[in-house]
Order: C-alpha cells, then sequence, then structure tokens
C-alpha cells in the first residue's frame, strides 16, 4: 500500500474558498464525492465477485453520504451480517492466510480521480 501526502495548507485555503459558495452549488460537490465513492464500490464489488469462494463472492459493499456544513464524506464499508460478516477475512485474512482482495487500494486508485472532479467544480464556483 502507497502512502498519501496532502499539503493541509492547501486543502485550508480551499475550505476557506468554499465557505463563500451558495448552498446550492454546493450539492455539485457533494455529486463529485458520490461518484468517487460510487466508483470505489464498484471496484470493491467488482474484486470480490471474482472470488472463488461463494460467499466472499457475495460480500455487500454499500456507502453512506454524510454532507455537514462543507464536510461532505463518503463512508464505503462491507453491510454487517451475512456475506458482509466475511469482510475481514476477504481483506485482512487471518494467521492462516486469506486477505487476498483489495479494499483501500481501490480507495487509493479513486483519490486522484474524485481529487480532480472537486478541484474542478470547486474553481468552477469560486
Amino acid at each position: 500500500m502507497t502512502g498519501i501526502d496532502i499539503d493541509v495548507s492547501q486543502v485550508k485555503e480551499l475550505a476557506a474558498r468554499l465557505a463563500a459558495i451558495p448552498e446550492r452549488k454546493h450539492a455539485r460537490i457533494a455529486a463529485s464525492v458520490k461518484k468517487g465513492a460510487q466508483n470505489i464500490k464498484t471496484a470493491i464489488q467488482d474484486d470480490v465477485a471474482g472470488s472463488s469462494n461463494e460467499a466472499i463472492a457475495r460480500i455487500p459493499i454499500a456507502y453512506e453520504m454524510k454532507d455537514t456544513g462543507l464536510v461532505v464524506e463518503a463512508d464505503i464499508a462491507p453491510r454487517s451480517g451475512g456475506a458482509g460478516s466475511l469482510a475481514n477475512l476477504a481483506f485482512f485474512g487471518t494467521s492462516k492466510g486469506g486477505g487476498t482482495h483489495r479494499f483501500y487500494e481501490h480507495g487509493e486508485e479513486e483519490l486522484d480521480a474524485t481529487a480532480r472532479y472537486v478541484k474542478e467544480v470547486a474553481s468552477d464556483l469560486l
């Protein structure tokens, strides 16, 4: 897994500029984050669907959008119960093996594209 470096000063500057955006335009940023979350969810589902273990192939993945003021985030996770209970085995494994499916890596792959979408929307609004 690779590390992610973020220049916090630029994020703070962007947050200050975003504070001036009217609420109706804020929805475009939320839509960009939602699109990124959907792409990550789809990538994870495609990953586990290829499992030779039928139960792991059925692990349900969902995301929940949270939009509070200037903070827009998506919480992406396996659903609890049923096949979702096998998520730890599928993604992280045990001392005896497993953990062959990627979880966080799909988020890392989508990060640049989602950040680019948000930046484009934000720059159009400023």
